[in-house]
């Protein structure tokens, strides 16, 4: 893990090997964090590398439901807030997904291909109590903590529940999971216009640094860069299909954009196919 303080009182825990980003806001009058990353453990060791306490944070925010953003919530007895979309999916998972023998059977089927990434999830959700929000917000939600200003804004696209936190005062964004830097974004839950047009409205921030959900600290161009091969994934498909071609030579297709290196190449795949599904789904929009 890399500390990267992008602004005064800005701490962002950058993971490149461990999973998503998190983020600690730090005033005199106690700490904020910006998501939860996918254990309690994983979260008090991120806190120890910063100097903060568990006892310090007066709020918890998630970007969204997800589980490598939320599952660390169970170590703040503060307030969470997240959007009220946000909640209800984890509420819904909770029903489904997240009951453990759902969790166990997950984690043993992909752990046929990636064992060592089963054995430490497992270590991962010994315990694991999930906590979800305790405030939800609409539109918009804005915070001071101390000299710290911190707004949140709902915009969707990578999941329906996913917002932004903008912090004006150093011109700084926390994107969650809009933005994956240096790897293939997972976009199964994505609605790809909403998901394109969030996007667009984060360019509208005019950041001078941005904190993605996954990957290195970044700037514009990165989100240009997402921005391309989501549209460039979304044209093509759109072709595939006008040529009356299955899901399955679409994905054969040697032609599509690539993304972020190759890293997390399982999803270019994965991704394609996201993409078909929305097209012939009927629900998808221009983009």
């Amino acid at each position: 893990m890399n500390v990267v303080e992008p602004g005064p009182g800005i701490c962002a825990c950058i993971r490149p090997d461990e999973g998503a980003n998190a983020a600690l806001l730090c005033a005199a009058q106690g700490a904020a964090v910006v998501d939860t990353t996918s254990s309690a453990g994983d979260m008090s060791g991120l806190l120890d590398a910063v100097g903060v306490s568990a006892g310090d944070v007066r709020l918890v925010i998630n970007t969204h439901h997800h589980s490598d953003h939320t599952w660390g919530n169970q170590l703040f007895d503060c307030p969470i807030l997240a959007h009220r979309l946000c909640r209800d999916a984890m509420v819904a998972s909770l029903e489904d997904a997240w009951r453990l023998d759902r969790i166990r059977a997950s984690i043993a089927e992909r752990g046929k291909s990636d064992p060592r990434w089963a054995e430490e999830m497992q270590r991962k959700i010994e315990g694991l109590q999930i906590r979800l929000p305790t405030e939800v917000f609409e539109q918009r939600r804005d915070i001071v903590l101390g000299d710290l200003r911190i707004e949140l804004e709902h915009v969707g696209g990578h999941t329906p529940g996913s917002s932004v936190v903008w912090l004006p005062q150093s011109k700084v964004l926390l994107s969650g999971d809009l933005l994956f830097v240096g790897r293939y974004p997972f976009i199964g839950d994505a609605d790809i216009p909403v998901l394109i047009s969030a996007l667009r409205r984060v360019l509208e921030f005019e950041a001078e640094a941005i904190v993605p959900g996954h990957g290195p600290m970044c700037d514009e161009s990165a989100v240009h860069d997402m921005l391309g091969y989501l549209q460039g994934t979304w044209e093509r498909t759109v072709d595939h299909i006008a040529e009356g071609h299955s899901a399955d030579e679409a994905a054969a297709d040697g032609g599509y954009p690539r993304y972020g290196e190759g890293a997390a190449e399982r999803y270019h795949e994965a991704n394609i196919r996201a993409v078909y599904a929305q097209l012939v789904s009927g629900d998808a929009c221009r983009l």
